[in-house]
Order: structure tokens, then sequence, then C-alpha cells
């Protein structure tokens, strides 16, 4: 007889970075945070958690957050046909409050553009003075 893994649950913790991730499948979006646990063996395991948000909010893929307040949904699965457990129960999180993160690579990629824009600007000021000289 095969031995039947549990499920294991992270509860999140508020103040905390997550990385949001954003699934579009049949007009329906769909998010996931990823969070690890370590294990006894010293083992890491990853699990995908899904999140919502309130109507009306969107959030890109990959998207860090800080998630501020966060409330716990618990749903039946009632598709007996795909799911070996019907009615198994699924937790999810209802997110109220949080605020976006912006990332290292973000930051870099935004002052490298500006230095480029400056740049730009210092040959396009020196092209005018070259034009203004009579000789």
């Amino acid at each position: 007889m095969e031995e039947e893994k549990g499920s294991i649950w992270h509860k999140i913790m508020p103040n905390h970075k997550y990385r949001i991730w954003r699934k579009d499948f049949n007009g329906n979006t769909f998010y996931n945070i990823l969070v690890s646990q370590k294990e006894y063996d010293n083992t890491e395991s990853k699990y995908y958690i899904p999140v919502s948000f309130k109507k009306g909010i969107e959030v890109a893929n990959e998207t860090d957050i800080v998630i501020k307040k966060a409330i716990e949904n618990l749903r039946s699965n009632k598709n007996v046909e795909e799911n070996k457990r019907p009615y198994a129960p699924i937790f999810s999180y209802m997110i109220t409050e949080f605020e976006i993160v912006e990332r290292e690579e973000q930051k870099q990629a935004q002052a490298y553009q500006k230095f480029q824009e400056t740049l730009n600007e210092n040959e396009l000021d020196e092209e005018i003075k070259n034009a203004e000289l009579p000789f």
C-alpha cells in the first residue's frame, strides 16, 4: 500500500516579503506565493500557496510584495472526477493590505536607463554647441 503524503500548511508572516506568481487561465487570474520550509534532514521543500486579492486589484507576475494584512480562506474541492480526495479542503489567503517592493534588479535597470538618458542629452548638447560655432 502506497503511503499518501500529507499536505504541508505554512502560515504567512505579516511584514515579510513574498513574491507573487500570476497565471492567467481561461479568462481567470490565479495568484500563488512561494514558501520554503527546511526539513529535519537539512533539505529544503518549496510549496505554492494560493492567494487572492480584493476585487479590482491586479498584480503583475513575479512582483515582490510585503503583506500587511491577510485573511485565511478555506474551501472544498468539489471536482470529484479529477481529484482522488473529493471535498478535500483547499487553504488560501485573501490579501487585503500590501505594499509593492521594488527588486534590486529593477532599481539597477532604472538607474542604468537614467544614466543612458543623461548621456544622450549630453551628446545632443555638444552637437548643438558644435553647430553654433562658425568654424
